[in-house]
This record gives C-alpha cells, structure tokens and sequence, in this order.
C-alpha cells in the first residue's frame, strides 16, 4: 500500500467533513476545486456552469467552492496537490505528469481528430469506461470526472505559407509531438511559453506558432502575425478535471451519480462554448481586428496528407513508449480511434446536441 496516497485520501476525507455545514435542516458539503487559470473566459464560464449544476441536481447537498489562479498549487502540482487532498477536484495537465498519466495523454497526439465535440466525447468515453485508464487514474489518487480541449491545432505565421516546403528551415514554436512532427517536416522547432510568443514573433525570433484560433487572440498575436494556416491537425486534450479519492469516496451513490451526470453535461457545455468561439474568432480574424486583417489558408490535400503521416509517426512512437509502459497501448489506442469514428457518425446524422 503507498501510505502518502493513503495518508492523503484520508487527509481528502476530512477536509471535506470539515467542509460538510448544517443549513436549513440540509446537509451540504463543500467541494474545494483548484484552477490553474483566472475566473474569466469561456473555461471558467463552463466551470462556473458546472458547479451550478452540480448544486441544482443534488438539492444543494453538493456545493463547489472555487480556487483560481493557482492559488492552492502550479499547474505542474495539479494532479499531486488533488491526489493529496489540497484540494478535493482541480484541473489537470496530462502533458506535464506523462509517467503518471501515460495512458491519458494519448489525448495529445496529432490524431486526424479536429473537431472539439467528437473528440471530448471520445476521450470521455474511454477515460470512464475504458479498464486501463480507469486503472491509472486510481493509482495516480484521483477519479477523473470531466475533460476539456484547446479546440484543433492551427499556425499563425508571420509570412504566407502556401505548402509544408515553406516550413523548411522556419523557426517554429511548437510542443509536445506536433513540435517532434514539425521537425520531421524540416521546421526548426523551438520551445517557449505562449505569453512570450508575442515578442518572439515581433522580434523574429520565431517564424510561425503552434496554436489556437481563441488563444491567437487571447494573446493578440494577429498584431505581430497575420498568416494563419488552418491545420485543423488534432487538438491536445490530455486536459480535465479530477476529484481526489477519499473525497469521492465520502460522497453518497446519489451525489457520485449526479457528479457523473453533470461530468458528461459538461461535454456537450464546453464544447459548445469551444465550436461557437473558434467560429466567432475565426470570423472576427478574417474581418479585420485591431486594425489588421488575417489571411487564413489551408494546405493543399497533399500536403495535408503528408502532415497527419507526420503526426502518424508520433502517435506509433507513443504506441512503443506505452506499451514498454506495461499499457496495451495498441488496444487503447484503437478504441480511442472507434469511439472518435462514433460520435463523428452521431455528429453527421444528428447534428449536436445543442443544436438538435
């Protein structure tokens, strides 16, 4: 038995007895949830979405008590600080616990998967009934409840690119294994955090970006770039949230229904905030903000094709490091790939569920 996880799932269990208060003759408990980012955005309007919901469907015996901004632990501490008991559910970063959370993170790879609705279903699906999955997130102290997605992968770019041959030699900030297929393609691929790539873009110190419609203009990039290539090239959702053990553990079978419930709700919430975002940036882009105006292109379909054979080659190279890991990488890669395959079929025949 690994006495720090049992020392924290019980530290989890009386925390949130410690949160439990009499109001009205009702028993509520308090859920304390860590978020690495700031209470504004369409994230945090989703989150405050979901705590409200939380609140209705159980009678209000179930109440979540925000913490922003890092203000319990780093990104980087997430999966720990919940697993501890700091908090009793928080946002994760697969990325950054890869050893912990090897299986997860196969929602970050450049699969042919761009759109946010299919793809967080799909994830979804298999992080809560898939048995490997399930297992790793046991044994990392947490039970995991919802995800969220960056939406598809895009590039903006200082100068037009009309091919993959443009990228040749092009300093590229990118991550993770689009980064690694990026330099398959011939880029030059550096690494930094998004809020410096504004100034390494307006310095040419960078060439191109990685990123996403919404953070391109979170971060005003169309001010130092006004080029973007529309990859649609996967999305990095190895990204959501998590409850610790022993807290779930205390809750009773009709509030974990009603966490499960609303944990699948908030699929459908986020990514319909996540579709009409990227199409309203998207538009506002191509209109002219800021007094500019962004070209978006895309890739002729041979190059696209080249692209996801480059991304192909990522996602066999997670295949090998999995499976040396003790996972059936394979199997859970190809249930991934059919439950993407069902909800895309669900998608052409019903439209989305917001929209039905």
């Amino acid at each position: 038995m690994n006495m720090r996880k049992s020392l924290g799932g019980l530290k989890a269990g009386i925390v949130l007895l410690a949160g439990i208060a009499i109001a009205g003759g009702a028993i509520g408990k308090t859920l304390r949830f860590a978020d690495f980012g700031p209470n504004r955005g369409d994230r945090a309007a989703a989150l405050m979405w979901f705590a409200d919901e939380v609140k209705k469907r159980s009678g209000g015996s179930l109440e979540i008590e925000f913490h922003w901004g890092g203000a319990l632990f780093s990104t980087k501490a997430s999966l720990k600080g919940v697993a501890d008991g700091v908090a009793d559910m928080g946002s994760i970063v697969g990325f950054m616990t890869p050893k912990e959370l090897q299986g997860y993170n196969l929602g970050d790879l450049p699969v042919d998967n761009a759109d946010e609705w299919i793809g967080m279903r799909a994830l979804y699906k298999l992080a809560t009934g898939d048995a490997q999955l399930r297992k790793e997130f046991d044994k990392a102290g947490v039970v995991y409840v919802s995800n969220y997605t960056t939406g598809p992968v895009q590039l903006i770019c200082k100068k037009e690119v009309k091919t993959l041959a443009d990228l040749k030699g092009q300093k590229v900030r990118a991550s993770g294994p689009y980064g690694k297929a990026f330099t398959e393609i011939g880029a030059s691929v550096q690494s930094m955090a998004q809020d410096k790539v504004f100034q390494a873009l307006d310095t040419g110190l960078i060439d191109c970006n990685q990123n996403y419609f919404y953070s391109i203009m979170a971060y005003k990039q169309y001010e130092v770039a006004q080029n973007v290539v529309e990859l649609d090239w996967g999305q990095n959702m190895s990204f959501g949230i998590v409850m610790n053990k022993g807290a779930h553990a205390a809750l009773t079978d009709a509030e974990k229904r009603v966490l499960a419930e609303v944990g699948s709700a908030f699929i459908d919430r986020m990514a319909q905030m996540m579709v009409n975002g990227r199409e309203k940036d998207k538009r506002e882009l191509v209109a002219g903000v800021g007094g500019k105006t962004i070209k978006v292109s895309s890739l002729p379909a041979a190059d696209r094709t080249r692209l996801l054979a480059a991304g192909h080659d990522q996602v066999n190279a997670w295949v090998t490091t999995a499976t040396a890991g003790g996972l059936d990488a394979k199997g859970l890669l190809a249930a991934y790939e059919r439950n993407i395959t069902e909800f895309a079929k669900e998608k052409s025949a019903k439209g989305y569920p917001w929209a039905r």
